[in-house]
């Protein structure tokens, strides 16, 4: 069928991550409308979009003058037809619910442009599981964003079994055009590769925490000046070219023996969590937060979060390459669509 290119975007869920995808298309100067099935819950999005587009501003990485036209770009609905009603990508970001997303999968195919590209954000489930019932399934495709999606850079584009090279090339240039770092992902795999590495590394860390090797305070406070402060600038892989691959593989085979290679979650996890101690939303976790933790608390923690990965996003790229969001918010951005 004829290629047309991607004009307008669909989100479906006004959640934290979906909230978040949405704001980063508006940024990137496209339409967007945003489906959810309580208005509340879209009127608390919008509110949330345009606060933090207004950081954005703050931390010089949109035109304080982009904030109008950007929310004027967006639209919300609660009726699902009329959400994906002449849309070219629909980006799924429902609660992880296999058969939640399957039913809605199957529901929006009905309904969507046979052209239009469908997405999900899944972090647990695959393609191969949530697509069953699509018809046109060479149009699936996972795209799995970092929270908060708006500021972490990277989004997971994940091929499934049926994905075709158009649809993997067209998402890819889309992430591209809206300022995201989107990374290929060849073949779904559980936890794809993102949530792989980082499960490797809470193992061992959750571990050394159980030997009493080092207080949570001091593992985090390593981790942060150590690899973490290193691989912000460079990857895992070129830190071993740096080293030198004799090194790196003489230390694997000195350590490796000894790292944690169990199979089952954490007994330390299963303890927090058996005696209600649910991190900051509960007011313990790892550390002890207060005895009187109450939502404001939990908005201060997340804004200080984000003020600073605002900061961290604004000196990491401004060398680096073109500052994000900065498209002019008249034009969209030609990203050609796949023939489906």
């Amino acid at each position: 069928m004829k290629k047309e290119p991607i004009r307008n975007i669909t989100v479906l869920g006004a959640g934290i991550m979906g909230h978040g995808i949405a704001q980063s298309f508006l940024m990137g100067g496209y339409p967007v409308c945003l489906y959810d099935i309580q208005d509340s819950i879209l009127q608390t999005a919008q509110s949330h979009i345009e606060q933090n587009l207004k950081r954005f501003s703050q931390f010089d990485l949109i035109p304080k003058e982009e904030i109008g036209p950007a929310m004027e770009r967006l639209s919300t609905t609660s009726d699902l037809g009329r959400s994906v009603d002449g849309s070219d990508f629909i980006v799924e970001a429902a609660p992880e619910d296999l058969e939640l997303k399957r039913g809605l999968f199957e529901q929006v195919e009905a309904v969507c442009s046979r052209e239009a590209i469908l997405a999900s954000n899944t972090s647990s489930l695959t393609m191969g599981e949530i697509g069953i019932k699509v018809k046109q399934k060479e149009r699936l495709i996972t795209t799995h964003w970092f929270n908060p999606p708006h500021i972490v850079p990277t989004v997971e584009v994940v091929k499934s079994e049926w994905t075709s090279e158009a649809t993997m090339d067209t998402t890819h240039a889309l992430l591209e055009a809206v300022g995201k770092a989107p990374v290929k992902i060849n073949r779904e795999i559980p936890g794809f590769l993102i949530n792989r590495v980082q499960m490797a590394m809470v193992r061992e860390i959750l571990d050394l925490y159980d030997q009493g090797i080092a207080s949570a305070a001091d593992i985090d406070k390593a981790v942060k000046g150590s690899i973490g402060f290193r691989l912000a600038s460079i990857g895992p892989l070129l830190t071993i070219d740096l080293a030198g691959t004799r090194l790196w593989l003489k230390v694997c085979e000195n350590l490796f023996p000894h790292i944690a290679d169990t199979k089952e979650a954490p007994r330390t996890l299963k303890a927090l969590v058996d005696k209600g101690a649910d991190g900051i939303k509960s007011g313990k976790g790892f550390y002890d937060y207060t005895l009187d933790f109450s939502k404001s608390e939990l908005d201060k923690a997340i804004e200080k979060r984000d003020q600073e990965f605002l900061d961290r996003l604004r000196r990491l790229y401004k060398q680096n390459r073109p500052r994000p969001y900065t498209r002019p918010s008249a034009s969209v951005p030609d990203v050609e669509g796949p023939a489906i």
